[in-house]
């Protein structure tokens, strides 16, 4: 045969020197006769077995409203001074745990022990002033009590005609005059008394604000920002640190007003932190907002979140409220494949192929994930595909 095609190759070249196109043309369709191949047929496919296929079916699962946010402490206070003064030292950093009342900054207290000490003199001399007055007061009534009687014996001679007129008006002048110098001396007493009174609650006050030299945590907690180093002039009211409780937290999340009519006071959510994956938490709605934002038409609730240690400030979190049920498809993890970025499940055709399609997966739910697109209601699914390589294998019960 292998002769026979080297001599029409050789007919061929000579017919095509004699011959022209025409001839070329009908001997290359002899050649292709003699010496094409047979066609190669489909090898059969692999097979596998001990592979658990199930038929796919809308089930029904939580119908959720979806918000995200950031986790705050329940408890926060910016921790400010009270007085101006140069600020001597700073006696904890960020991440520090500090109790109630601990002292954390301390500030120049020269001036206010100054004033301070002006306001104890000032209580000292009151105090000696008091003294003087009493005496002078006991003095005075002592002398309006002689007078007194002086005036009664010489009232009484004046209706027995025993004294002269002259010197019954000399007794009663000195009689009156003696009332109003105990009146005098009362009133200093009083005057006296209030002084004291006010140097008594100035001292007071300089005894609280020279306390505010040493400015001390509200409450028990951790340190999250340091805003001030020592020599730094402080004024009142300015931030020198940032505490906050770590007793309690919330997940701080915006809900569109759509989905805001469904969430209220006491409201069950669900709530997962990106920083902790794996973990879900329960928990309910502290405060709402009563009003939504006019830019983002969203409103504002603060979750309470049950405590763990490793919740902590400013985590990224998501939370869910439940407001019915609803049809969808849910896969366990077990069933679905993932290829990098991508996610795909073996999908068993008529014939028992399993072929690879991509899927769009949605949230979990409780072990499952709930498959947006890719997937239609019936298709046979492998089950069991984690980690395994099945496209385009035959799959046997």
């Amino acid at each position: 045969m292998k002769s026979e095609i080297r001599n029409s190759k050789f007919d061929i070249r000579t017919m095509v020197r004699h011959s022209g196109s025409a001839a070329l043309t009908a001997l290359l369709f002899v050649l292709a006769a003699c010496g094409g191949k047979e066609e190669a047929k489909t090898p059969p496919a692999e097979r596998v077995s001990g592979v658990r296929v199930e038929a796919v079916k809308l089930e029904n699962v939580p119908d959720e409203i979806e918000a995200s946010g950031t986790v705050a402490s329940a408890t926060t206070a910016q921790v400010a001074a009270r007085v101006m003064g140069t600020v001597t030292s700073v006696l904890v950093r960020e991440g520090d745990a500090v109790k109630a009342g601990q002292v954390l900054v301390t500030l120049d207290e020269r001036e206010l022990a100054e004033r301070r000490s002006a306001a104890r003199a000032a209580v000292q001399e009151s105090t000696h002033a008091k003294e003087e007055v009493t005496r002078g007061v006991a003095a005075a009534r002592a002398q309006a009590d002689v007078m007194q009687k002086t005036y009664e014996r010489f009232a009484m001679l004046r209706d027995k005609k025993s004294v002269s007129p002259q010197e019954f008006d000399e007794v009663e002048a000195k009689q009156r005059a003696a009332q109003e110098g105990l009146a005098a001396a009362q009133a200093r007493q009083r005057q006296v008394a209030s002084m004291g009174e006010r140097a008594q609650a100035e001292l007071r006050a300089m005894e609280t604000v020279a306390g505010y030299a040493r400015v001390t945590a509200p409450f028990s907690g951790v340190v999250v920002r340091r805003m001030v180093e020592p020599g730094a002039m402080a004024a009142p009211g300015m931030p020198l640190l940032v505490v906050e409780a770590t007793s309690q937290y919330r997940l701080e999340v915006t809900v569109d007003t759509a989905g805001a009519a469904n969430v209220k006071r006491g409201s069950k959510a669900r709530v997962e932190l990106d920083a902790l994956p794996g973990k879900s938490f329960s928990g309910s709605v502290a405060e709402i907002e009563a009003g939504a934002d006019t830019a983002s038409h969203t409103v504002r609730a603060r979750i309470e979140l049950p405590h763990d240690a490793a919740i902590r400030s400013g985590l990224f979190g998501r939370a869910w409220f439940a407001r019915g049920e609803r049809k969808a498809i849910v896969l366990a993890q077990s069933a679905i494949v993932h290829r990098g970025q991508l996610h795909g499940v073996y999908v068993v055709d008529a014939e028992g192929i399993a072929r690879l399609r991509m899927v769009t997966l949605g949230k979990s739910i409780g072990d499952k994930t709930e498959i947006l697109s890719g997937l239609g209601d019936g298709e046979r699914v492998v089950m069991d595909a984690a980690n395994r390589e099945l496209d385009g294998k035959k799959v046997e019960k």
